[in-house]
């Protein structure tokens, strides 16, 4: 930890003086927050909307005492009427969470240095993030990337915001290229992964309708294999890390032909046939209407894995969401959000190979991999969206239904929920219901309801805030259980 610290130290000072030496615009001060707080539950567990899109901070196991402090420095503010005046800026975070009781572990689920110059900005580290376009802050989570798990260290350099390539603003860009760590599952240790993603919007910044597309593209590759794996006949110790192998997995291009294997340096780069690595992924499309009193956001992620998406075998599915904003309202109902998340087709039934018609591209078991057997998942918990829950977070499922805890064994849901932001004089409410139909897999098949309830109160007293959240799971796919977690922050 000293050494981390250290490290952090040292980036910091390099942009202080980079930053004093490269610009003249005034620094925001950092930010520095303490908190304590508390989780207890009927249940063994914390309840769904307690632990969910918290991530990682929050563990399965309830009964504890959480302590969080996080510094954070922002970019300096770009001025209006000089252009390059803080074109140049830098920042930089660092959380650290402690959590004692039935479960003790120390997290750093924050801890990265970023550099902004004009449009583009380079970071390094492991910074909280969503990726897709969907309403951040009442969304039940962006299918691919919800904020669910901690965050994957990652080197990473992007646009952030849209930037208009033409001067009238009409057409604007964003996105983002980088390269992460994944660690170790319980399948592969020293794993990558690769990200990118590309986002347009259309319309002017003034107009009051606009179209927003795009699509982002991540994969699992390469890493040392812990468990016995033969490839005809050939017995497989670790997958490519070279740069042929790269490119592949940047470009998403089948490296190989039917029933051929390529071996260098003992390693395997892909599979006859299949792809390098776990490729996965959304297309985003979303449409925005806008005046000066409201705000309309409606948006579909369609989810790609195997190829179901590009024959439309499974355009059905996906995360559609509908939201609407009251802009000039203090008190009241603030926002309201409905989505709906749909991954029971997955392209039918039936996968595709020689002896059946290869559009199909079914049975695309969502998040699920055979050479990554833990699936999408990072320190244990969904990267995507928490509907989709490894075995051991299913605490009302038999715990039976596959040999590995960490499994994804149930991925083809239906789910509604309802979001609300609402503020009560200085009471600040958050209000959510969600309810789902959950059918196992194809492998795996269940049937089983779920609803959950959150009711969060965010409030001020003095030089604190104190939130407080009352939630609930009835007997589903979790196990019934009234939760409640409490905290108190403090910002300086």
């Amino acid at each position: 930890m000293s050494k981390l610290v250290q490290i952090a130290s040292c980036v910091a000072l390099f942009f202080h003086i980079c930053h004093h030496s490269c610009a003249q615009t005034v620094s925001p001060k950092p930010l520095i927050e303490v908190e304590a707080g508390t989780f207890l539950s009927t249940a063994a567990s914390n309840p769904f909307w307690v632990r969910s899109n918290q991530y990682g901070e929050v563990p399965l196991e309830s009964q504890g005492f959480s302590v969080r402090a996080q510094a954070r420095k922002e970019y300096a503010p770009r001025s209006a009427t000089d252009k390059k005046q803080g074109r140049f800026s830098y920042g930089y975070g660092i959380r650290a969470v402690a959590n004692a009781g039935t479960i003790n572990q120390f997290l750093l689920s924050e801890l990265y240095g970023k550099v902004r110059y004009g449009a583009i900005e380079l970071y390094a580290g492991r910074r909280r993030e969503i990726i897709g376009l969907v309403d951040s802050t009442l969304s039940t989570g962006s299918y691919i990337w919800s904020g669910n798990a901690l965050p994957v260290p990652k080197i990473e350099l992007s646009i952030p915001n849209y930037v208009p390539i033409l001067k009238n603003g009409l057409i604007a860009l964003k996105g983002n290229f980088s390269h992460g760590w994944l660690g170790a599952s319980d399948s592969v240790k020293n794993y990558y992964l690769h990200q990118k993603s590309l986002y347009f919007r259309l319309g002017k910044p003034a107009w009051r309708f606009k179209f927003y597309g795009g699509f982002n593209h991540q994969v699992q590759w390469g890493g040392d294999v812990l468990y016995p794996r033969v490839d005809n006949g050939v017995r497989i110790t670790k997958f490519g890390t070279d740069w042929e192998t790269y490119m592949f997995v940047v470009t998403g291009k089948s490296l190989y032909t039917l029933d051929t294997l390529e071996i260098k340096n003992n390693a395997a780069s892909a599979e006859g046939g299949n792809r390098v690595g776990n490729h996965l992924g959304t297309i985003d499309l979303a449409l925005e209407y806008e005046t000066s009193r409201h705000k309309w956001f409606i948006y579909k992620q369609s989810i790609y894995e195997a190829g179901a998406l590009f024959y439309l075998n499974n355009i059905s599915d996906g995360l559609h969401g509908v939201s609407f904003t009251r802009k000039q309202a203090n008190r009241g109902i603030l926002k309201i959000l409905l989505e709906y998340l749909q991954t029971t087709n997955q392209g039918g039934p039936y996968l595709s190979n020689r002896s059946t018609i290869q559009q199909l591209r079914g049975a695309e078991d969502y998040m699920n991999n055979g050479r990554y057997i833990d699936g999408w998942v990072y320190k244990g918990q969904t990267i995507g969206t928490p509907y989709i829950m490894p075995l051991r977070y299913t605490t009302g499922l038999p715990q039976n239904l596959d040999p590995n805890p960490n499994r994804l064994v149930n991925n083809r849901i239906k789910a509604v929920s309802l979001s609300v932001q609402s503020r009560v004089k200085q009471f600040d409410l958050l209000t959510r219901l969600s309810v789902s139909q959950n059918l196992g897999s194809y492998i795996v098949p269940v049937d089983v309801n779920q609803l959950s309830a959150q009711q969060q109160v965010i409030f001020p007293i003095r030089k604190y805030t104190f939130t407080a959240v009352l939630a609930y799971d009835n007997a589903g796919v979790l196990t019934q259980n009234l939760g409640v977690s409490f905290f108190a922050k403090r910002s300086f």
